[in-house]
């Protein structure tokens, strides 16, 4: 879903412009408040309307009323809170606001940390200290009293709080569409993210910087291939991305699982070659308007490139989330270079088609926020519709004029510019795309070799719904090697998780478990032994 704060629209202008990009659905996750992980990923799509019903019984939509405190114990003694505030206030001033204040917006969906430096000029600079963006302008801050406003225009954003506890905490409301409770607390230094398996030199392998051509015209990836050291033939990999513009190494929340996955692999001799996405970091191309099809001709780029080293032996592809769609589609169509691909990993690939994908992950990441049933269920017959408008109607204008009409039929709707935003998305290129495909022709087309993981805690390409389906296709397709595998404990980036929520991805230090990194390394091992070196594309010879 196209974010709101800290997400793509915001985050991703800030990375490309440092050769990055952002990962939230979300991919990613829903754009609702804060962030699109997307990135985080299988979209995020459809969640966003239970929010609005939640958040609904909270806040008015509407403009910022007079400041609130956060919870309803703050609410009953609010005359108390105010006086004990007014009393301090009367000597608060922007030179008092002036350093570092922290906090965390919770919304249900993620939990991010926010560092805020004001000056004494009544501007500010805020950080997203776990999507690792920096410098987001802070205006308009004033302090009246004993209240304390400021806004971020860049995301439409804004807060209202009073001043608490000394001067040392400001308790109120953070505006977007909706409200959410949010403090912020005086600080000295702002938190840092653990991630400690983020790769550390001296690395064992070499690294280069690379960049090959799309099987679609003048679109240009630009990748970092690391190579074992010795003279090969080595097995070699492609990694696959998640939804939304990604980077090379699929960076969320100050994770970089394909770094961490290139790294692990290439210390233990094979090839790995990960590019920024189309349109994101050095690569050119446009991003937008693109659909999980033209990605796919990305990816025949990458295998043909890889073809064309002389120290490259057999090469696998490994996609994760809407990359497990890619992966099949590469090495299933001839007009692709299928004949050039050797193995899969999957990584919680879809098995069924998108439209059921999204309404299952609407479900039960509605049910990891606590949602009830009812609105639960009133919020799937709301995606269905809208999934039906998306996958019917090829004109976006109409797209988007059917699904506003549809909001009526459902007893109304929430904030009109993230309704307006879910419109959009819904009614572009790729979601049209996604809805309709169907990825059991491709898994059952396939005769290379396959291994599939799911989280077992996945909710956004849930295995009850995905693995059962991939083993049919593949059984159907007469595939004579391949392993399915519900991995207990993780989540859908395989990181060992409590519950799955999503919630929890930022907030987990593991990347990604020690064991999946295992298994896949000794499962492309065992499928590369005692394989001859392949002629270099181009080549003559006997």
């Amino acid at each position: 879903m196209r974010p709101v704060l800290f997400g793509r629209s915001c985050a991703a202008r800030a990375n490309r412009n440092r050769g990055g990009s952002t990962q939230v659905f979300v991919p990613s996750v829903p754009s609702v408040i804060l962030i699109s992980v997307t990135p985080i990923s299988y979209k995020w799509s459809g969640v966003i309307t239970a929010i609005y019903y939640r958040r609904r019984r909270i806040a008015k939509q509407q403009l910022p009323p007079q400041p609130s405190t956060i919870n309803s114990m703050f609410r009953s003694v609010s005359l108390l809170l105010l006086f004990s505030a007014a009393a301090f206030a009367q000597d608060f001033s922007l030179t008092k606001l002036q350093g570092l204040w922290t906090g965390t917006l919770n919304q249900g969906i993620l939990n991010l940390r926010v560092a805020i430096h004001f000056d004494r000029n009544g501007t500010g600079k805020l950080d997203s200290l776990d999507q690792h963006v920096t410098g987001i302008p802070v205006t308009g801050v004033r302090v009246q009293g004993y209240r304390v406003n400021f806004r971020v225009d860049s995301v439409d954003g804004q807060f209202s709080g009073i001043v608490m506890d000394d001067g040392n905490r400001l308790d109120g409301d953070w505006y977007q569409g909706t409200a959410l409770p949010f403090v912020l607390t005086r600080d000295g230094v702002a938190p840092k993210v653990k991630r400690p398996q983020m790769p550390q030199p001296p690395f064992p392998y070499a690294e280069q910087d690379v960049k090959f051509s799309s099987f679609a015209r003048n679109v240009f990836l630009d990748g970092t291939l690391t190579i074992p050291p010795g003279s090969g033939p080595f097995p070699a990999v492609v990694l696959i991305t998640g939804s939304g513009p990604q980077d090379r190494d699929e960076t969320n929340l100050g994770h970089k699982p394909f770094w961490v996955i290139a790294d692990y692999l290439s210390r233990r001799g094979v090839v790995v070659l990960r590019a920024d996405d189309r349109g994101t970091g050095k690569s050119s191309g446009s991003f937008n308007g693109s659909t999980t099809r033209d990605f796919a001709d990305d990816i025949a780029g990458a295998v043909r490139f890889l073809r064309s080293r002389e120290f490259v032996g057999r090469i696998g592809l490994i996609g994760h989330s809407e990359g497990g769609l890619v992966a099949p589609m590469v090495a299933s169509d001839p007009a692709l270079g299928a004949k050039d691909v050797d193995f899969l990993v999957l990584l919680a690939a879809p098995g069924v088609p998108g439209d059921q994908v999204i309404i299952e992950q609407q479900i039960l990441v509605s049910r990891a926020m606590g949602i009830s049933e009812a609105l639960i269920e009133r919020n799937r017959e709301r995606e269905q519709t809208i999934l039906s408008i998306a996958r019917n109607e090829a004109d976006p204008s109409l797209a988007k004029s059917k699904m506003r009409a549809s909001v009526g039929e459902f007893g109304g709707g929430g904030p009109l510019n993230l309704l307006n935003s879910r419109f959009d998305e819904a009614s572009t290129p790729w979601f049209r795309f996604i809805a309709n495909y169907d990825p059991g022709p491709a898994l059952r087309a396939l005769k290379q070799p396959v291994l599939a993981l799911n989280g077992a805690l996945d909710v956004q390409v849930p295995p009850a719904q995905n693995l059962p389906a991939i083993t049919w296709e593949l059984e159907a397709g007469a595939n004579k090697d391949y392993e399915v595998v519900k991995l207990a404990g993780l989540n859908h980036f395989f990181q060992t998780a409590t519950t799955g929520a999503p919630s929890e991805y930022g907030e987990i230090e593991e990347t990604i478990a020690p064991s999946v990194l295992n298994l896949i390394s000794e499962w492309i091992t065992r499928h590369s032994k005692a394989v001859e070196k392949k002629p270099v594309l181009g080549a003559t010879g006997k």
